[in-house]
This record gives structure tokens, sequence and C-alpha cells, in this order.
């Protein structure tokens, strides 16, 4: 077990960054870095096998109830309440635990992240802000983040992702949304995306293996020394492709530069599509044992329902659970529906009704006026993982919702819906995760595949997020 960090002494230099804030629209913002201590401290290695003692300058030091502090002081948020009184009652184990959105690019938008907040989530990232496009162009910001207004008071505890390595653009950003209204209650390095656009921008997953680590490091060691001071700085990780003693060498390296908390993704950077296969909890349960005194840590990964949660936490001991495409699909996943002490039926709302619920606030909190959302194309993304199932087989309603523009119409489309759905004799009760399970199990054989004409209408949706991050890059 590492050594608490709680009990060392550490020094903090503050370097002089001087960002220009005012008049954004017609000035790049002027900066100063101050040179690096000539004295750094020496970090020790904690006998991790195969890692050196590392000369670094202290980090600030981290408050290891930070996390569990910031959940206690919403804990009064009536969306919450009979939440807790409900399931922390039957399941201690979620008691002070984090149920998490995760970040997802044009889809954990703010309409999406209030919806789950409906449901039990008591914790949300944004999507990843492309840190480079957020500084140099206005309409990005614009669209990311309402430098008056800032995020609405109900959206909260929210930590922005960030993405990028160019250390000013992170600190121009970090220090734009920090000025803004209600500010926000941290910040996130995106170290997770397997997608290629990442490994041509210099971060997501290909960054933890850029210069052996060292351009990762550097990154978070700088930002702490920056703004570690105001507000938690914390990344999100996969294993690496050569395994987990590699990866837990880095991981540390990452505690000792001051990351206030380390979200694991169980999977490395070529688990994904049909080969996403299983998440490594045992992975994840190392890096608690090693790490887990010191700061907190988030599981990613292999979650369909709260019997996953629990299970997950009561195995790997980790701070908090993060769900990415299964609350995609059913936003009311941390409440008790669909599990073993309800006989696997959908005890919560139905899925129409979660679709429904979702257009309203989107009607409400536009996903593209600083919602973090690509207007349109967000929430039809939304509606077809909602709705997968009940767009199967009914290839027109499927291409009205991934061709319109209307909201009226996806309206109609949800009536159409209904209507079916009651000629059919559709229980609520029997409904589980579909869109989740399409690389999981094997719905239709390779001598019944799905039209071609399907196919394209289906890419045109599940594809929006990707085609809204290379058209940031």
């Amino acid at each position: 077990m590492v050594e608490s960090k709680a009990t060392k002494k550490r020094t903090y230099h503050t370097s002089k960054m001087d960002l220009m804030l005012s008049s954004l629209s017609n000035n790049e913002p002027t900066m100063t870095v101050e040179a690096k201590d000539p004295n750094p401290t020496i970090i020790k290695s904690d006998g991790i096998d195969g890692i050196d003692d590392l000369e670094m300058e202290s980090p600030p030091e981290v408050d290891r109830q930070w996390l569990a502090k910031l959940l206690e002081k919403h804990s009064s948020d009536p969306r919450l309440v009979t939440y807790y009184k409900e399931l922390h009652g039957k399941y201690p184990i979620l008691k002070n635990k984090a149920m998490v959105v995760a970040p997802m690019v044009d889809q954990s938008d703010l309409p999406f992240r209030l919806l789950c907040r409906n449901y039990g989530t008591n914790l949300c990232f944004t999507p990843m802000v492309h840190a480079k496009m957020f500084q140099s162009k206005e309409a990005y910001r614009k669209k990311f983040w309402s430098f008056v207004n800032g995020t609405p008071p109900e959206d909260r505890p929210l930590i922005v992702q960030l993405c990028g390595s160019d250390i000013p653009s992170l600190i121009f950003t970090i220090k734009y949304i920090l000025s803004s209204k209600g500010s926000v209650d941290g910040f996130d390095l995106n170290c997770g995306c397997p997608q290629s656009i990442a490994k041509r921008g210099n971060y997501g997953a290909f960054l933890l293996e850029k210069e052996d680590g060292n351009a990762l490091v550097d990154v978070v060691q700088s930002l702490v020394k920056e703004v570690g001071k105001e507000i938690p700085i914390s990344v999100k990780v996969r294993i690496l492709p050569t395994g987990v003693e590699d990866s837990l060498k880095l991981y540390k390296r990452l505690v000792d530069a001051g990351a206030s908390m380390l979200t694991i993704h169980g999977r490395n950077r070529m688990q994904k599509g049909l080969k996403t296969g299983k998440t490594d909890w045992d992975a994840i349960k190392r890096v608690v044992d090693l790490f887990g005194d010191t700061i907190p840590i988030l599981s990613n990964g292999g979650i369909s329902n709260l019997d996953d949660v629990r299970e997950c936490l009561d195995y790997t001991g980790v701070d908090g659970v993060m769900s990415s495409e299964a609350i995609l699909e059913y936003p009311a996943l941390f409440t008790d529906t669909n599990t073993e002490a309800v006989g696997g039926k959908r005890t919560g709302p139905d899925r129409l009704k979660l679709a429904k619920e979702y257009l309203q606030i989107a009607e409400k909190h536009p996903p593209e006026l600083g919602g973090q959302g690509n207007g349109i194309k967000c929430i039809r993304a939304h509606i077809h993982k909602f709705l997968h199932e009940d767009l199967s087989g009914r290839h027109d309603i499927r291409q009205e919702i991934a061709l319109t523009k209307d909201h009226d119409k996806l309206r109609k489309c949800f009536d159409d819906i209904e209507e079916l759905n009651k000629k059919e004799g559709h229980s609520v009760e029997n409904e589980g995760l579909a869109w989740y399970m399409r690389h999981r199990i094997a719905r239709r054989c390779d001598s019944n595949p799905i039209p071609k004409k399907i196919q394209r209408i289906e890419n045109v949706v599940d594809e929006a997020a990707a085609e809204h991050a290379q058209s940031d890059e």
C-alpha cells in the first residue's frame, strides 16, 4: 500500500500566468510562464517495481476527501433526497459513492445531464472540450460555455473534461471557465479516447503512450501547478496496451504530479466496437489498493444496471462508478430497475417517457447554446439510443428520426411508436437494454444482416458524435 500523501508536508511554487480574459472576441490572451523550480523535490517511487524515484516539483496537497465533501454538499438536492432515502438504506454500499455520467462527445450535453440527474446521478462530466479550439474560436466557446451565465445551478456538481496536450491553451480554457458565473467543481484530462482523431490531436488514450508518458505527466504537473490550489485536476485513463504493470507505473507518476482523482476505464484503447470485451475490474482494484488512500478512484466500464454498480463497488473498492453507453440508452440506470431485486423487470420510467422528457429539457436548454451539444444532431442521436429497440423493424420511423430537424416531427414519431406498441401488446416491465448490447450479443446472424439502406440511416445518427469530434480538430 502506498504511503498516504496526506501524511507528507509538501511545498508549492506558483508560476505567474497572466490571462487577459477581457475582450476575448477581439484579442488573444497574453501568457507568461515562469521557469520551473531549479531545485525540484524528489518524489519517492513507494516501491513500485520498475519505476525510479522521480524529480518533479511538489504539487499542492490533495484533500483525499474532496469528492466525498462535494457529494455531501449537494446531498440535499431534492432530486436526490428520495433516491438516497430509498436506496442507501436498502444498499448501504451506495452511501457517499459517486454515480457518474461519463464525458461523451456530443452526448453528455447539458439537457442529457439534467435528465440523468432526475434519476439518481449525483456527478456529471461534460463532453470533452478541445482546448485549442476553445482558445482560438469564439463560436466554439459560445457553443461549449456561456461566459456570462456559466452552467445552470441545477447542473452541479459538474466536472469539465478537456482534451489536448498544449499547456497554454489548457490553462486558458480552465481560467476562462473558472471566471464564469458559478464556476465548476473540477477539470478532467481526457486520456481515454481510443479514436484515431485523438492520435492526430495528441490527446486521449494516445497521450498515455506519448514519450513514454512524459508528455502527459508534464501536462498534469503544469495544470496542477497553475490552478491546483483553486480546483481539482483529475485524469481519465485506460489500461496501456503493454499491460497493467506499465499502467500502474504511469498512474503512480500522475498521482505524484498532483492528479486529484483517477477514473480508470478497465480496457485498453484497442478494446472498442466489436472488440470491446470485458472490463478488467482486477486492474481497477489494484489501482485502488495502491493509490486509494491518496486520491479518489472511479471505475468506468461494464455497468448495465444497479446490480453491476454494487458489485463493482464491492469488488474494487472505488469511490464511485461511471457509466457511458448503458446510461446513454437508459438515463435512469442508477435506479433499482431491471435488477435482481425486482425480478429483472423494468420498474423505472419507460424509454418513451425518457425520450419525451429529454426533448422537453433540450427545448429549455438547447445543447448548442453553451450546453456542449451539436444541436439537432445531438438530440437525434439521443432519441435513437433511447428508442433503439422500438425502432427495430420500423424503418420509416427510424429514417424520420435520423433525418428530421423538427421537434414536432420527433413528437409525432413518439406518438406513432406508442400506438404501434399498444397494438403489439408492448409491456414496459419487459423493456431492457438493446443499443448497449449491440457489441455484446449477436442480435442478427450473418445470413440475415441489417439491410444496407438501414445501416446507412443508423450510421447517420451513430456517427454524429464522431463527425463532430473530427470537425473540432
